[in-house]
């Protein structure tokens, strides 16, 4: 109910709207400011330290939950799962639970904030089979410029006015997917996830060799289009995800971006 616009309409013009938010925080939350839910029937939790940060958790999850229905289906116990863009481990928290210990789960989070928070949540849930890397994921081994403000949701992309303003920039070590996953001896994943904000074609180019192979059965990533580079288009990013041996492609418009699920043969997402 209380996303009902409605509703939301009624207490923005009565005034109420923070002291509703924080009536539903308290109610929410436990007072050691934990979140807990089920992503998919499995039991999570997260931290939230103020209302805004609890309706911006329930938001995502809710945006996100065409990726994670089809994750959940198509993975299982001992499979591996690839995050590009973990930010603080919405999809990594329930994956990891559902691989379990035979199963592992590889993170990429170049984020100082997200990447912090990111292990404070693997802690809180008690998962071990979690190898998180402080990187982002690129076409060539590099290093980068990450912007982080003004927004959540942080880009190698500087493609927001405010991204200039001091402290709004981190410095960031960029890998080229296939050469770190072959160097670091991790296991083929079974799914990937990317989520970079108008990066996708460098981690897309990068992941090559990973995603044509054919342990390699799905994908998900999420396409910004109004990030992406002049050079880039929609097309030739699907065109490209075809040409690693992905059959079927589903492509859901969500609001500004475009979730694409990708499958091969011998995967039923």
């Amino acid at each position: 109910m209380t996303y009902r616009s409605d509703l939301l309409a009624l207490a923005r013009f009565l005034h109420l709207t923070e002291i509703l938010r924080k009536c539903y925080y308290r109610w929410t939350v436990s007072p050691h400011r934990v979140f807990r839910t089920k992503v998919r029937g499995i039991n999570v939790q997260f931290f939230a330290h103020t209302p805004l940060e609890l309706r911006g958790l329930e938001y995502r999850l809710s945006l996100e939950s065409d990726f994670l229905k089809v994750l959940t289906c198509v993975l299982g116990s001992g499979d591996v799962f690839l995050d590009v863009g973990s930010h603080i481990g919405q999809f990594i928290i329930p994956l990891a639970k559902l691989v379990g210990e035979k199963g592992q789960v590889i993170a990429f989070e170049p984020d100082n904030e997200a990447f912090a928070r990111l292990q404070e949540h693997l802690k809180l849930n008690e998962v071990s089979n979690v190898r998180t890397f402080k990187k982002a994921l690129g076409e060539q081994n590099s290093t980068g410029r990450l912007f982080v403000g003004g927004t959540p949701c942080p880009s190698l992309l500087p493609h927001r006015g405010d991204a200039e303003q001091q402290g709004a920039v981190q410095d960031v070590d960029i890998v080229q997917g296939d050469w770190f996953r072959e160097s670091e001896r991790l296991p083929t994943p079974r799914a990937v996830k990317i989520d970079v904000e108008g990066y996708e074609s460098a981690v897309l180019c990068g992941l090559k060799r990973t995603l044509a192979h054919p342990a390699c059965e799905l994908l998900c990533v999420e396409i910004h289009p109004t990030f992406l580079p002049p050079e880039v288009t929609v097309e030739a990013l699907l065109k490209f995800v075809k040409s690693r041996g992905f059959t079927r492609l589903e492509a859901h418009p969500r609001q500004t971006e475009i979730h694409v699920i990708a499958t091969k043969g011998a995967t039923k997402a």
